[in-house]
């Protein structure tokens, strides 16, 4: 006598579940940097602007980014503050320091539209050519999963266009048979100036 080899159809929808709680939707990046690639990209004009007169970095600490990190880059000395967004001294902060306060606020006001939860700068080489690059990370419920957790879309804008190969993957200039890598996740392609990584970090 032959065993019955039917899924019930209770553990079928139960595999169906587990797998849609512990991924997130395939194009979500391609798809939320098509909706907001205009806001995006003046989020990184922005800030490379502002990086150029004064070097910071920025985080929103929770979810309802009403307080934040910001780290002030002087003279090679990096000094964190967190403040409070409804409260006077994170402007005082910033006047005190010589930053374009309104520019910073502005920021600030784009990056929550948004949920862009850090925004950073990161200088590397291409060959013997210094180079900088900006990289976000954004919090969206749809990166969550009930079982793995939040996760976060973090974004790489280079400044010159990157090699990449036929499955979307960012490859390194130097070296094109190494995957470029942030924090050990493989980078992948929004376009040829733009990368992405998934990552359980902001950073």
């Amino acid at each position: 006598m032959k065993k019955n080899r039917c899924i019930s159809p209770l553990l079928f929808y139960g595999s169906i579940l587990l797998l849609t709680a512990c991924s997130y939707p395939k194009n979500f990046t391609r798809d939320f940097y098509s909706r907001h690639e205009q806001k995006l990209e003046s989020i990184k004009d922005q800030f490379a602007r502002l990086y150029e007169q004064h070097a910071f970095s920025l985080l929103f600490e929770e979810k309802t980014f009403t307080n934040i990190s910001f780290e002030f880059n002087e003279d090679s000395v990096k000094y964190i503050y967190h403040f409070n967004l409804n409260e006077p001294a994170f402007a005082d902060s910033l006047q005190a320091r010589h930053y374009d306060v309104a520019a910073v606020k502005k920021l600030v006001d784009d990056m929550r539209a948004i949920q862009c939860t850090w925004i950073t700068n990161v200088d590397y080489y291409e060959g013997l050519q210094a180079r900088k690059l900006v990289q976000l990370s954004v919090r969206n419920k749809a990166l969550n999963s009930r079982i793995k957790g939040e996760s976060y879309c973090i974004l790489v804008f280079f400044e010159t266009p990157q090699p990449f190969n036929d499955k979307g993957i960012f490859l390194d200039r130097s070296d094109k048979k190494r995957r470029r890598q942030i924090n050990g996740n493989i980078l992948k392609r929004v376009n040829d100036h733009v990368g992405f990584a998934i990552n359980k970090q902001y950073r």
